[in-house]
């Protein structure tokens, strides 16, 4: 019997699933018979992508999903979309829906637990953060939630470049001897 289910993949505290067709006896990360599609639960949302076509196809042909699998297509209304498949309708339309609904569904997808480097411990990337957070600058405050805090006009931006160009020419300007202190050793120049 074939099973529709999770085959794990990804490192140390780093899963993320395909979703197989399988035979029942197969272990979990074992042989398969086809891919049909990828499961990552570390992101939110979590991202699914599926094969829906070849999903039916399995289904219909009497593969079992198993609890995790049947899930996972409920989430992605894989499901609902099935029951109108088999009540008749268009394979195309289905998948147009589909790819709709996939789009949606994976927007602005983000890592929810950052995974620590091999070799360091909690301690040391607690104070490797720490010590970010003290050389970032403070952002200003507002004075009160009604007045909120504005950025200077674009305007001011280029009277600040010109300033910033001229500093490197006015320290060639000056005379080496002004900059130099004169040693205690040495006299001052006579004039």
């Amino acid at each position: 019997m074939v099973r529709i289910r999770l085959r794990r993949v990804g490192g140390k505290n780093q899963a993320s699933f395909r979703i197989v067709a399988a035979d029942r006896e197969s272990p979990r990360n074992g042989r398969f018979i086809e891919i049909l599609g990828f499961y990552n639960p570390r992101t939110n949302p979590a991202t699914i992508s599926l094969k829906e076509d070849r999903i039916y196809h399995w289904i219909s042909n009497g593969a079992q999903p198993s609890d995790s699998a049947m899930q996972v297509f409920k989430v992605a209304g894989l499901l609902e979309r099935f029951e109108r498949f088999k009540s008749g309708e268009k394979v195309e339309a289905l998948m147009a829906e589909a790819e709709t609904a996939a789009k949606s569904r994976n927007v602005d997808r983000q890592t929810q637990h950052a995974v620590p480097a091999a070799g360091t411990s909690k301690r040391k990337q607690a104070a490797k953060s720490a010590e970010a957070a003290k050389a970032e600058p403070a952002k200003p405050t507002p004075a009160s939630p009604a007045e909120p805090v504005t950025e200077p006009a674009a305007a001011a931006e280029p009277a600040a470049e010109p300033a910033t160009e001229a500093a490197p020419e006015a320290e060639a300007e000056t005379p080496k001897a002004e900059t130099e202190a004169p040693k205690a050793d040495e006299a001052p120049p006579a004039e």
